[in-house]
């Protein structure tokens, strides 16, 4: 009897043992959905990023080679949609090619750091409906496929900053918002179709010269930065902004004219100008949007201060729109200079 029950007792222990394990098999089968196994999709790594909407990252960032990234999107996926792509400091990677993500979706893809020149033209084709955020920053980019853009009915952010990217492609986007092309070599720029564009970013490029017409009709733009560049003028209707409150930054350059009617539009913001060559700040280029109550940074100008600055400094108000450190060419700074002498004498 005795032995009966002790064998009773092991079989009910064996059951338990193997449901327990079907149980931790089955929980683990459903940690690795909806992302491939991992042995399938060596060194990229899938993880569930959000477990509520089951959104998948691939971060590829250790792939050695094109072939071995072909080799993996290729594989059939539980799912091929993906809501984002990493490659992270991948110094092997010199270009992709059209194939190498076979037909999986991103909604975001982010290259950050590594070796990367050249972007293929059809290289995230199958993205074109679905691509929301293309980030590539701080690469040795040289190549990308731009008039590709208008494809990309989603893509509402593109930066590619920080990159050996020289001349300036013409760009259509009925979608884009933001646009950031900082620290490269661009020497030009020629903005097609961008109704939606609202912030654009060049700084740190080699911009001497902007068309008149470059930033105009363009309803929903309201941040520009072209610091660091190399603008000496700018001309009227360079700029005609519409939105209620905008950023203009015109910072270390070698601007030493701008003429009436090239910033038009600006209100309730910032305008930058420092560090530049401006011997004045005329009246009919400052006057209005400070009237809109912009804030206007002049610091590092050899402004000669005589009475073509008088409407300036008489003014309380307009003053108080003005930076504590612009300066004189004989070194007094402009909120130190006595009103009432530029009452009288001028």
């Amino acid at each position: 009897m005795v032995h009966q029950i002790f064998v009773l007792l092991a079989a009910l222990s064996c059951c338990f043992c193997c449901g327990t394990l079907a149980i931790e098999n089955k929980d683990q089968h459903l940690r690795d959905l909806p992302c491939p196994p991992a042995e399938d999709i060596q060194p990229c790594v899938c993880t569930v990023i959000d477990s509520s909407t089951y959104d998948i990252e691939m971060d590829c960032s250790s792939v050695t080679t094109n072939d071995e990234l072909a080799s993996i999107f290729s594989k059939d996926f539980p799912y091929n949609d993906f809501f984002s792509l990493e490659i992270k400091n991948n110094f092997h990677l010199t270009t992709i090619r059209p194939g190498d993500f076979g037909q999986k979706t991103f909604q975001q893809i982010h290259i950050l750091g590594g070796s990367l020149k050249t972007v293929e033209y059809r290289v995230f084709n199958s993205s074109y409906d679905t691509l929301t955020h293309l980030d590539i920053d701080n690469t040795n980019l040289d190549s990308f496929p731009f008039t590709e853009l208008m494809l990309f009915t989603q893509l509402k952010y593109l930066r590619l900053g920080n990159n050996q990217l020289h001349g300036f492609p013409t760009l259509t986007s009925s979608s884009l918002q933001y646009l950031y092309l900082h620290g490269n070599s661009i020497t030009g720029i020629e903005l097609n179709s961008l109704p939606l564009l609202e912030m654009i970013s060049l700084h740190n490029n080699s911009i001497t010269y902007l068309l008149p017409g470059t930033f105009t009709d363009l309803p929903n733009l309201y941040y520009i930065s072209l610091g660091y560049n190399g603008l000496q003028v700018l001309e009227a209707g360079t700029i005609n902004l519409q939105t209620s409150s905008n950023n203009v930054y015109l910072y270390n350059n070698d601007l030493t004219s701008i003429a009436e009617g090239a910033l038009v539009g600006l209100k309730g913001g910032y305008l930058s100008v420092e560090n530049n060559q401006l011997t004045e700040l005329a009246e009919a280029v400052f006057r209005l949007p400070m009237d809109d109550g912009v804030d206007v940074h002049a610091y590092g100008n050899p402004l000669d201060c005589g009475c073509e600055i008088a409407w300036l400094v008489t003014s309380d108000t307009y003053m108080n729109l003005l930076d504590d450190d612009a300066s004189c060419t004989s070194g007094e700074l402009v909120s130190e200079l006595d009103p009432d002498l530029f009452e009288v004498i001028c």
